[in-house]
């Protein structure tokens, strides 16, 4: 007797649970299954949680349909975004995708969501002409520095010089960067067009940008007529460079330049400038050393040479020029 009542409980108890459940409102089921999906999200059960997210979203929308709830874009999407989450945390780049793809539905304009793609596509799916695809698609309907920049530099990732340019350009025309136009300096160099490539840094030069950006658009036209084997002209963007403000490093580079081409003043007027802001500048004593040796002043060479014996850099160098100061 007393083991019939007992079942008779738990069923009555099954019963209650099931009729709890069965007259819970679809909206309120999505709900709680999006708890779970973040609960698993936060334990690490990645692909459990992305599945927990898509039936809390299935459920809403059945909501939506069935119940006539207003519907709520915001959850949905941090729904999916979730989703997204979690698939790349998985590492299931392909789903990962199909996520994406439902937040740039609901907000077609946000660039971040479609960088995002394109990212995916490009580095993690080897997709590059997808991705590029992508953010053309975008610029379609809404030009950006930023997105052209990155078109440009996915075509410059897989060579296609022609296109890099092409989209450098274009971002170019939306904002006069100095790291863009030495792109476009080197992109035109590659398909040896070594004069557009001067002349989009003095196109650049003639917008008068500030000082700091100019100095490094000196030195970088500078380092581009040195590849193109124009030391003069070289020699000239470096000291624009230094003359609007004084840069150790260059400073050495264009004695350097000086020394090789055997201007042996204009050399030794930036040595002394280096010394005079650091007097153990060791480079600067080399090169005084140098100097002082082509032009026959053995005493002054071998002092100069002497401080440098010890020196990593000019130590062996030293000792030897020293060797052949004394067996004269």
């Amino acid at each position: 007797m007393f083991r019939k009542s007992g079942a008779g409980i738990l069923i009555i108890l099954v019963l209650s649970v099931n009729l709890i459940y069965a007259t819970k409102s679809l909206e309120r089921i999505a709900n709680e299954i999006g708890v779970l999906g973040e609960t698993q999200f936060n334990e690490g059960k990645y692909l459990e949680a992305a599945q927990s997210f898509k039936e809390a979203i299935d459920k809403y929308n059945e909501a939506v349909q069935k119940d006539g709830i207003p519907q709520d874009i915001k959850k949905i999407d941090t729904w999916w975004f979730y989703t997204y989450q979690a698939y790349l945390n998985a590492e299931k780049y392909e789903d990962a995708l199909v996520a994406l793809e439902e937040r740039i539905i609901i907000d077609p304009s946000n660039y971040d969501l479609v960088k995002d793609k394109s990212i995916i596509l490009k580095s993690k799916l080897d997709r590059p002409l997808d991705a590029i695809n992508a953010l053309i698609k975008f610029d379609s309907q809404k030009r950006l520095f930023e997105l052209e920049k990155k078109i440009g530099s996915y075509y410059a990732d897989i060579e296609d010089h022609e296109n890099a340019l092409l989209w450098y350009n274009r971002a170019y025309e939306l904002k006069q960067d100095s790291k863009l136009i030495k792109n476009i300096a080197f992109l035109n160099v590659k398909l040896g067009r070594n004069e557009e490539a001067i002349k989009a840094y003095e196109d650049f030069i003639r917008t008068e940008p500030k000082e700091s950006v100019l100095i490094i658009t000196y030195k970088n036209l500078g380092a581009l007529y040195e590849e193109l084997k124009n030391t003069r002209k070289a020699i000239e963007n470096f000291e624009k460079a230094n003359n609007i403000k004084f840069d150790d490093t260059v400073a050495l580079l264009l004695v350097t330049k000086y020394y090789d081409t055997a201007q042996f003043d204009k050399a030794m007027e930036k040595i002394n400038q280096l010394l005079a802001r650091k007097p153990n500048n060791p480079d600067a004593i080399y090169y005084r050393a140098l100097i002082k040796f082509e032009n026959g002043d053995r005493t002054g060479a071998k002092t100069d040479f002497a401080r440098l014996t010890n020196d990593n850099k000019y130590g062996k160098a030293a000792r030897g020029y020293i060797q052949s100061i004394d067996s004269e």
